[in-house]
C-alpha cells in the first residue's frame, strides 16, 4: 500500500532517511515527511544515550520551515491528526495520528528538532506534561506582559522585589504586612 502526502493529499510518498538509520517517507512536492513512530522508537533505542547540544552541527534556516495550520487527516485511517506544539519559541506543531501511531512533519521540522537538539524528544513533545508546561509558560508570559504594560518603567523594580520576596524566609509576614499596610 502506498501512502499519499498528508498535506498535498495527491502526491505519493517516497522512501527517505531522516537520519542515517531512520527511515521515513517524503513528499517531493511539499517536502513534508511521514514517520512511523514504531520505526522512530526503534531508531531511538539504538541512539547513543549522551546527546550533547554542543555536538549538534545541524544547520537550520527558518526560511526552509513550513507549518500546516489546518487540521490534517491521517492517510491510513482517515481520522483527524492531533497537533502538538514543539516549544513556545516556534509556531510549528507536530501532527500525530494516535490511532495509527504516525507523525507528519512539515518541511524543515525535522531540521528544527535537530537544531533544538530535540530529535530524541519527539514522543515527549506529544505528552500531556510537555504540553501543560508550554501552556503554563504561555500563561506566565502573558501575565508578565500584562504587568509590564500596566507598570511601565516600574515593572523591573517590582520584578526585583518579587524575586527577593520569593526567597525571603519571612515571605508570608512581609506579604501580610503589605496587604494590611495603609499607604
Amino acid at each position: 500500500m502506498s501512502l499519499h502526502c498528508y498535506k498535498c493529499t495527491n502526491q505519493t510518498l517516497s522512501p527517505t532517511k531522516l537520519d542515517n538509520t531512520l527511515s521515513a517517507l517524503a513528499c517531493e512536492a511539499c517536502e513534508g515527511t511521514y514517520l512511523d513512530l514504531l520505526s522512530y522508537r526503534t531508531w531511538l533505542e539504538n541512539q547513543p544515550t549522551a546527546n550533547n547540544a554542543s555536538e549538534n552541527s545541524e544547520t537550520f534556516c527558518a526560511d526552509e520551515l513550513d507549518n500546516t495550520d489546518n487540521a490534517l487527516i491521517c492517510q491510513r485511517c482517515c481520522k483527524f491528526m492531533l497537533k502538538y506544539r514543539i516549544n513556545n519559541e516556534h509556531k510549528n506543531t507536530i501532527n500525530v495520528c494516535h490511532t495509527c501511531d504516525d507523525v507528519w512533519l512539515d518541511r524543515g521540522e525535522w531540521s528544527l528538532l535537530k537544531y533544538l537538539n530535540m530529535q530524541d524528544k519527539l514522543t515527549a513533545v506529544m505528552s500531556e506534561p510537555w504540553q501543560q508546561q508550554l501552556r503554563n509558560q504561555d500563561r506566565e508570559q502573558s501575565f508578565k506582559k500584562l504587568y509590564q504594560q500596566k507598570l511601565g518603567s516600574d515593572f523591573d523594580k517590582v520584578e526585583d522585589f518579587a524575586t527577593w520576596l520569593s526567597e525571603h524566609p519571612q515571605k508570608s509576614d512581609i506579604q501580610h504586612y503589605l496587604s494590611q499596610h495603609k499607604a
